[in-house]
């Protein structure tokens, strides 16, 4: 591998797009429809074999990745391929404001700049999040979709984004007029050797997304599918023909050891010669080949380990008793050794706390963890993590929750009184997230009047009621994706006696607080932490007849919800966002 040279810092603006270029003579040139994104540089003139580039995913967390994405730039200009292609997710993205938006695509194209071959972006998930970004794609990069040939070879560029376009219902992810676009150059290109189709998300995986009828167009031509989005590397088959869903290039994912899994930065060289197509998987300093990671050897690694909880948490006992059962069956080519530990806790008593567990190929193994709990001092619960050794590298890795309350007896509430949105008192992300305005900290949670009108974020608004027919409440949709901005959610809980009782809440906001009867749980939220993705869990204690429960959550990019759940074995609770008396 030869030496790179230092980075040189070259700010391009992604104006340069539009500017004409002087056409280089070339009979091979592909005839590009009008607006096609592309930076333009000079073709190959080898009739018949040619090699390009498939670069993935950039975004969707990686942010101090840039360095993965500059080293495969690098490569790429070393192997000198006819061109590049990038799947989508070239920037973090999923915000409308237009100087955020500005900003992020200086920066990618500073890094894209010294790449030295034709380049074509498509759009993903994270560059078309909501219609402002997709008028922004449109006004500064080019259309959406496109379709051109190449030495007799058809590329199908297309946009899983493309429903931000629709007025009326939902009808797919691609919209009729680009399934028909793809169709008329299916037809009109019915004899290349070869059609290649990219795309963002691999809808193939979805039903009802659109993709049966494009893959229904492509017919028994030969063509070859593939896609980004998931940071993982996965090759499947579908009609004979090869589906690639492709890791990330500098993204964000968990890396493990074993290359079969799939998760580790790489890009991808495509040769095509004569009937032909080779793909090389190549992360920076190594090449793998095409089928290192398949469905089949993936699906093995899903079904490789089973935990089953057998406990029931009975507070009409002192004591609870139980275990959690790990089977461990090994259908896999190596021997794999399973280490499993518990975090501390001293509430819980778990015996072992920590074991090691071998199977060699085709054996399974099981084994039995036993805890128990005084019944009514049961937090926090167990975590244990555990990790996988395939053939003495890292295959799997995780953290589990021993959760004691079964599934059946959490009660999901989803009747809620919604009050927002409200003005955050802040105009951008702080640069720390995990540091809370000071405003959060100091609004006041009065008592709730219902027929109160509030001064919001966007005018005079007043509470309303909400009853879900999902599981989570999903206020970027109640508050119209409103940024900077913090709302409540207000329901009640009637209970035939006083009583403590377990609860827990999935946060899907920035920021949050709990209130019961007008006094914060702090259990719920962790001061001063980014609850975004976050559970927590905690007990109440409600009184006898009515009780007011309150959620405060905030967000900064206005993509939030939340999911409430209380445990009610003995079915013997009332919920109701408006009850008749909540004396």
């Amino acid at each position: 591998m030869p030496k790179f040279p230092i980075r040189t810092i070259v700010v391009v603006s992604v104006l340069f797009l539009f500017v004409v270029s002087i056409v280089p003579t070339n009979a091979q040139r592909p005839e590009f429809p009008e607006r096609m994104p592309i930076v333009e540089r000079t073709f190959s003139t080898d009739p018949d074999k040619f090699t390009f580039a498939i670069i993935g995913d950039k975004t969707g967390g990686g942010l101090n990745k840039w360095h993965i994405f500059d080293r495969s730039i690098d490569e790429i200009n070393v192997l000198k391929p006819d061109f590049a292609i990038m799947v989508g997710d070239l920037i973090q993205g999923d915000t409308s404001d237009i100087k955020q938006l500005d900003a992020e695509w200086k920066e990618f194209w500073k890094h894209q700049s010294e790449l030295n071959v034709p380049f074509l972006p498509l759009p993903g998930n994270h560059d078309i999040t909501n219609r402002v970004m997709y008028d922004y794609w449109m006004k500064h990069i080019g259309r959406t979709y496109a379709a051109f040939t190449y030495k007799n070879c058809l590329f199908l560029l297309l946009n899983t984004e493309e429903w931000h376009t629709n007025t009326g219902e939902w009808t797919n992810w691609f919209g009729e007029e680009q399934i028909k676009y793809v169709q008329s150059q299916l037809q009109l290109h019915a004899d290349v050797r070869h059609t290649f189709v990219l795309l963002h998300r691999p809808l193939w995986l979805q039903k009802h997304s659109g993709w049966e009828e494009i893959e229904e167009a492509l017919g028994k031509r030969p063509y070859t599918v593939f896609a980004g989005h998931y940071h993982k590397l996965t090759l499947h088959t579908r009609n004979d023909r090869r589906y690639f869903v492709l890791g990330a290039t500098g993204g964000g994912f968990t890396p493990q050891q074993v290359k079969e899994y799939g998760a580790f930065d790489h890009y991808s060289l495509v040769t095509v010669d004569d009937d032909e197509v080779n793909i090389a998987i190549i992360e920076p300093g190594n090449i793998h080949p095409a089928d290192l990671s398949t469905a089949v050897f993936k699906d093995k690694v899903s079904k490789l380990l089973n935990f089953s909880q057998n406990f029931n948490l009975i507070n009409s006992q002192d004591i609870s008793n139980g275990n959690l059962e790990i089977t461990f069956e090994n259908t896999l080519e190596k021997p794999i050794q399973l280490e499993l530990a518990f975090n501390e806790n001293d509430t819980w008593q778990i015996s072992p706390n920590q074991l090691t567990i071998k199977a060699k190929p085709g054996q399974t193994s099981k084994t039995n963890v036993s805890l128990s709990v005084t019944s009514d001092d049961y937090l926090p619960f167990p975590v244990y993590k555990y990790s996988a050794l395939f053939g003495g590298e890292q295959l799997l890795s995780g953290t589990r929750l021993f959760h004691p309350i079964e599934r059946e007896h959490m009660r999901v509430i989803k009747d809620w009184m919604i009050l927002g949105p409200f003005d955050l008192g802040i105009d951008k992300i702080p640069e720390n997230t995990s540091e809370v305005p000071h405003k959060f900290l100091e609004i006041p949670i009065e008592t709730v009047n219902l027929a109160k009108t509030y001064n919001g974020k966007t005018g005079e608004i007043t509470w309303q009621e909400h009853n879900s027919e999902i599981e989570r409440i999903k206020l970027d949709q109640l508050f119209g994706n409103a940024e900077m901005a913090y709302g409540y959610g207000v329901s009640y809980i009637k209970s035939p006696s006083e009583k403590r009782i377990f609860a827990q809440i999935g946060w899907g906001s920035n920021l949050g607080k709990i209130y019961l009867n007008g006094k914060e749980i702090p259990s719920a939220a962790i001061p001063g932490k980014n609850l975004f993705s976050w559970w927590a869990h905690f007990e109440i204690t409600l009184k006898e007849g009515w009780n007011t429960l309150t959620i405060l959550s905030a967000d900064y990019n206005g993509w939030w919800d939340y999911r409430m759940e209380i445990a009610d074995p003995a079915d013997e609770l009332i919920f109701s966002s408006q009850p008749i008396n909540t004396e």
